[in-house]
């Protein structure tokens, strides 16, 4: 048996071409939506071909569904290790989804099978730069000050929720183009713009009185570019 309970002899190579070929329209065409419903309709005709885990993945990724797009990248990567591109579409969804070392690893695995190629490079450069103490972002000391004056920051770290935003928060201090995701996390959950200003210092009552919200203000150093889901193949 094949994934998803398909035996071998029920393979359909033709429809899976034909679905493959209009989720890759759709992907150009940014109807990223309409593309996983393509590239699921070639996964249930031919189940063990990697690609169309891997152009799944990279649909899920444009859509910001990390987690789903990690799904995708493993099985594609199980089904053809020593494939580079698997591990491109792994290790962008790991760094989403803040798994740093996990993304590491994935990216170096990917370099020892394509030492040249420019995306696993790129992703992890990107990934040890968001790793690093020196990387410009907030860093523990402001956080642990920022608990010592206003003790509900505690009780909010308690939420995974809260926290996989928070790390949202802290990653985009260097990835300027994360920006638009967090200015949207700020507005949708006041404790957010809470911890985010008190690591500034600022109580709640100080920024009533300043009468205005503050943002995260880019980074001062030159923007670096996030790695971004490649085509489809």
């Amino acid at each position: 048996l094949a994934q998803g309970g398909f035996v071998a002899g029920m393979v359909d190579k033709a429809a899976a071409a034909e679905a493959k070929a209009k989720g890759n329209a759709a992907f150009k065409a940014k109807q990223y939506q309409d593309a996983i419903g393509h590239f699921t309709e070639a996964i249930k005709h031919d189940p063990s071909d990697h690609v169309f885990f891997s152009n799944r993945s990279a649909c899920y990724s444009s859509l910001e569904k990390y987690s789903e797009a990690l799904e995708d990248a493993n099985q594609c990567v199980k089904l053809k290790p020593d494939w580079p591109k698997g591990y491109t579409r792994k290790g962008l969804a790991e760094h989403f989804l803040g798994k740093h070392d996990d993304a590491e690893t994935t990216y170096k695995r990917g370099l020892e099978l394509a030492p040249g190629d420019t995306a696993l490079a790129d992703g992890l450069k990107q990934v040890q730069d968001a790793k690093s103490p020196s990387s410009g972002g907030p860093d523990m000391t402001a956080l642990l000050g920022a608990i010592q004056r206003n003790p509900k920051i505690a009780e909010y770290m308690k939420d995974q929720t809260f926290m996989a935003n928070f790390q949202m928060l802290l990653q985009a201090q260097t990835n300027p183009q994360m920006m638009p995701m967090v200015s949207q996390l700020l507005q949708q959950d006041p404790r957010m713009m809470e911890v985010f200003l008190a690591m500034q210092g600022i109580s709640p009552e100080e920024a009533q009185t300043m009468g205005q919200k503050r943002e995260p203000s880019p980074p001062k150093t030159k923007p670096k570019e996030e790695p971004k889901p490649s085509p489809p193949k």
